[in-house]
């Protein structure tokens, strides 16, 4: 019997730009996806909102379903060969959060555009604080691979020569997951920091009870010699700092989640009282509305009915 796969914590915004696939040895040997952070994935263990979920089947149940994290959407299959799950989809009350273990997957049309996925193995209902403990988990694991991708920069080094530069500081699986996706995605320091702002964006979005207690969201470095120099304070997910503690603007998302919590009575609210509403704390139309498209895509609000918004 072959050992069952690592189960790895990738936030949506991560797993969704990934297009590299990577197969070791024959047809039946498993297959990877390579993400931006060098992570090697063949199964996934995600926590999110699922808000949208629908039996896109002919004669077979398939079942689709969106589930969000604080960055992005995953997209989630059950069908004939996944019978509990798509048991568990076909019962399941919207919105709810939810916690899926299943095999990554990537389908590249013609048309060269790349679609993510995960095949459902094990699905379960869980609550708020799962999901928060998940935010913070898979935060964590992608600043260490971030700091790894980090070091791999600074060398100028590729290949066998990488790996064994790496040998003994972290996994080797990490290792051939970071040196194919150098070579692949043209990894820079700008797009090392996009992916440490959306990781820290996932941690303070998650909970005000959380964010305020910064020491609480320190990603543990894998290499701490990265981190610990002080030029390469941006790459920790922390507290505030000094110059942050000034009073900042509330984000248009923020004001128009304040907005609806303020105005749903229970029975939701109409998209474009909401809307008007966001005129008036001198939001523009289109302002809100990518707002509200953010607060839809982070699992914090959903559409009930079209034109109509609830909070989850």
């Amino acid at each position: 019997m072959t050992e069952r796969e690592l189960a790895w914590r990738i936030f949506a915004g991560e797993f969704n730009r990934a297009d590299l696939q990577h197969s070791e040895g024959d047809d039946r040997a498993p297959n990877y996806i390579i993400t931006p952070t060098g992570a090697k994935c063949n199964r996934l263990f995600v926590v999110g909102v699922a808000t949208e979920i629908d039996n896109i089947g002919a004669e077979e149940d398939l079942w689709r379903v969106r589930v969000s994290d604080p960055t992005g959407v995953f997209t989630i299959y059950a069908g004939q060969y996944q019978p509990e799950a798509a048991i568990f989809f076909s019962e399941l009350q919207i919105p709810a959060f939810i916690a899926v273990t299943g095999k990554a997957k990537i389908y590249a049309p013609e048309d060269r555009t790349v679609y993510t996925s995960i095949r459902s193995e094990d699905v379960n209902i869980v609550n708020a604080d799962v999901r928060d403990r998940w935010v913070l988990n898979t935060a964590e694991r992608t600043m260490e691979r971030i700091n790894a991708m980090k070091l791999a920069l600074s060398p100028n080094m590729h290949g066998e020569e990488l790996r064994d530069y790496f040998r003994g500081k972290i996994s080797m699986e990490l290792a051939d997951g970071i040196v194919m996706a150098l070579d692949h995605y043209h990894i820079t320091e700008t797009y090392l920091r996009q992916l440490v702002d959306m990781t820290r964006g996932a941690v303070e979005g998650i909970s005000k009870d959380v964010s305020k207690k910064p020491e609480y969201i320190i990603a543990k470095p894998t290499l701490p010699k990265v981190v610990g120099e002080k030029k390469e304070g941006e790459y920790i997910v922390a507290g505030l700092g000094s110059k942050d503690k000034a009073k900042k603007a509330p984000e248009p998302k923020e004001v128009m989640f304040s907005l609806l919590e303020k105005m749903d009575q229970g029975d939701g609210i109409g998209y474009l009282d909401l809307i008007n509403a966001a005129r008036k704390h001198n939001l523009s139309s289109d302002t809100a509305e990518s707002a509200i498209r953010e607060l839809m895509d982070e699992g914090r609000c959903y559409e009930p009915k079209i034109g109509i918004l609830k909070k989850v």
